[in-house]
């Protein structure tokens, strides 16, 4: 499963990225040699570029490329680096839950009948990345978890 939904995610940001360089130059060219920016390109590219965030920073974190800060766990020992991991997780899961899906969703509802200016696109479908983020965040994060378990060596003695 996690294979497929990496290659899905990768695809859909490396595509993303790939319509935002496109659409980028058409920009300038507009702007600069016809001397008539397109507003259309304008607006697509700021609702693409908050997609490729929210999905693409879902994909860094599922593949552990995330920022982090690791010198303060590098000093605990090793015996009890699974506490500190499953305690960020812990965090991670809170600011998931609160933030992208709760807010997500509220955010969405708030949205429901509002158009863009420019492309004419409903404006809950840029509050969709929330959620869509949300979920695909939670399910690296249960990942990451079986795999802090599965790594942890039973102790007996």
């Amino acid at each position: 499963m996690r294979k497929i939904v990496d290659t899905v995610t990768a695809v859909l940001t490396c595509s993303l990225m790939t319509v935002m360089v496109i659409t980028a130059c058409w920009q300038v060219f507009t702007r600069f040699v016809l001397s008539a920016p397109s507003t259309v390109s304008e607006e697509f590219l700021r609702y693409s570029l908050i997609w490729l965030t929210m999905v693409g920073s879902a994909y860094a974190y599922g593949k552990k490329k995330h920022l982090a800060v690791v010198f303060v766990a590098r000093k605990i020992p090793e015996k009890y680096q699974i506490f500190v991991r499953l305690l960020v997780e812990a965090v991670v899961m809170v600011f998931i839950v609160v933030i992208l899906l709760f807010g997500g969703i509220k955010a969405y509802q708030n949205a429901v009948g509002q158009i863009s200016s420019a492309i004419g696109m409903p404006i809950e479908y840029l509050y969709l990345s929330l959620i869509v983020s949300g979920v695909l965040f939670l399910f690296y994060l249960v990942l990451h978890v079986k795999e802090y378990f599965a790594k942890a060596k039973p102790t007996s003695q």
